[in-house]
């Protein structure tokens, strides 16, 4: 059943249709799904791990490696679900210096940086600099700080 609602939630997180033969629209939807599980919606019961792309499910992969084919539908979604989703929106389609994969990928990796690795009192640098020693693809400084303080804002 959640694999079904995988399309119209992406299609309302990053307003286009989802193509399951597309790497980053795959990336995507993971990044998509892990934070709004982060911020209590859930689409369904996936766990993620860490991953060389940052947080990742692999039965939510093969979830959207079925979609193919599958009806397009129509959610009803809870205000809460409305509020949350509005804010991930705002903050995934962002202009930042990165391109809107790896902008993603970089949230979700800093969210799960601060959830998974670190403590509650590790400051901001030093969850970062993990991030940038892991990612060197992700190495703005500013950007990611940045990453941090929308993250603050998607989960309230």
């Amino acid at each position: 059943m959640a694999k079904k609602l995988l399309k119209p939630v992406y299609e309302r997180v990053y307003g286009e249709k989802f193509n399951a033969s597309s790497f980053e629209k795959r990336m995507e939807m993971q990044k998509a799904i892990y934070i709004l599980q982060e911020a209590g919606i859930r689409v369904g019961d996936y766990d993620f791990l860490w991953y060389k792309h940052g947080p990742y499910c692999q039965s939510l992969q093969d979830d959207l490696l079925c979609l193919s084919g599958t009806p397009d539908i129509t959610i009803r979604y809870s205000e809460d679900a409305k509020e949350v989703i509005e804010r991930v929106k705002n903050v995934f389609n962002m202009k930042v210096k990165y391109s809107r994969s790896a902008w993603v990928e970089c949230l979700a990796s800093l969210q799960y940086l601060r959830a998974n690795i670190f403590s509650l009192s590790a400051s901001k640098e030093d969850i970062v600099n993990n991030l940038m020693a892991r990612k060197p693809h992700l190495n703005d400084m500013d950007t990611n700080l940045m990453a941090l303080d929308k993250l603050d804002y998607i989960l309230g």
